[in-house]
């Protein structure tokens, strides 16, 4: 069987979320990191959730999946919060890097301790090869980034955080559809319930409230209905796309490949984000990021071509 197909969509997915850093920094001047990356997963989740409908309500009432479907809704409202925040101290690049590269290891850890799943030989090899490049496109001058200088090492703990939210919901998403749940019903129950808390949190800081999360970071009402146009094309671009499309393709691809591969190909968002950061932010890498893109590149090829579920 050729699980060519699952690939690709995984790593169309992981495409999509690498444009999110770059649409994030334009829209920077006039919505706040905290308040994108709660509004586009609090939206999508909810979307997602639609999507799914009454099955995904009931999904809630198994009582098998009910853990898994709890830690998993809450590493979905960890996840964008500390991401999107992280990535604009830490800069577009990095903060993707940091993120995404944390996610396999965390992933592929779940699965050996709770499962006694350890991960096949090329998949250690693939994780070794992004591993190498994640450090190579890390090491690059931050004074020729998006970094804040003073707060570069809190963005970097929060890129962390990230990584390991996302592992974790990567993880929880893939043992609901690994018992016969259809993907885009165990991710509209999962994201729709982490929606919930983003919602909020959303909703807070549009109406110019303080979240307790750095003080009155929102839009007035006066500055919300003079949002300019391409500011709601930005979030809605998010939403529909690194959110609810990306996630749904996402979704079918656990059906076939295990977290951990899964997560090993999707370090091909932080090689689009890095492309961008360069092309459309201006932050620079000299040879060191480049041998760093090849070596993501080549990780996601060997990620594809290691052991699946099935």
């Amino acid at each position: 069987m050729t699980h060519s197909k699952p690939t690709v969509m995984v790593a169309l997915a992981a495409a999509l979320w690498g444009t999110t850093g770059t649409v994030a920094y334009l829209l920077s001047e006039s919505v706040s990191a905290l308040a994108v990356g709660a509004t586009t997963m609090g939206v999508g989740g909810l979307v997602l959730a639609l999507i799914a409908g009454r099955r995904a309500l009931r999904l809630w009432t198994v009582s098998s999946l009910r853990v898994l479907l709890l830690i998993g809704g809450v590493a979905v409202a960890i996840y964008p919060l500390a991401f999107y925040t992280g990535m604009s101290l830490a800069g577009v690049a990095v903060g993707n890097i940091v993120a995404l590269a944390t996610g396999p290891l965390v992933g592929a850890v779940l699965e050996w301790r709770l499962e006694r799943d350890p991960p096949g030989r090329t998949w250690w090899w693939a994780l070794l090869v992004g591993f190498i490049g994640v450090v190579a496109l890390a090491s690059g001058e931050r004074e020729f980034t998006t970094a804040d200088p003073n707060l570069w090492p809190l963005g970097l703990g929060l890129a962390l955080l990230a990584g390991v939210a996302y592992g974790t919901f990567s993880y929880c998403l893939s043992r609901i559809i690994r018992t016969e749940v259809a993907p885009t019903i165990a991710t509209g129950a999962m994201f729709g319930a982490g929606s919930l808390p983003l919602l909020l949190v959303a909703g807070v800081h549009w109406l110019g409230g303080d979240t307790g999360l750095g003080g009155d970071t929102g839009l007035g009402g006066s500055e919300l209905a003079a949002l300019e146009l391409d500011s709601v094309l930005g979030l809605s671009y998010l939403v529909a796309g690194p959110m609810v499309l990306s996630y749904l393709l996402y979704g079918k691809g656990l059906v076939h490949l295990s977290s951990s591969v899964v997560l090993v190909i999707a370090l091909v968002e932080p090689a689009v984000a890095t492309l961008l950061a360069v092309a459309v932010v201006g932050e620079r890498f000299g040879p060191i990021g480049i041998v760093g893109l090849l070596a993501v590149t080549s990780a996601v090829v060997l990620a594809g071509r290691a052991k699946t579920m099935r």
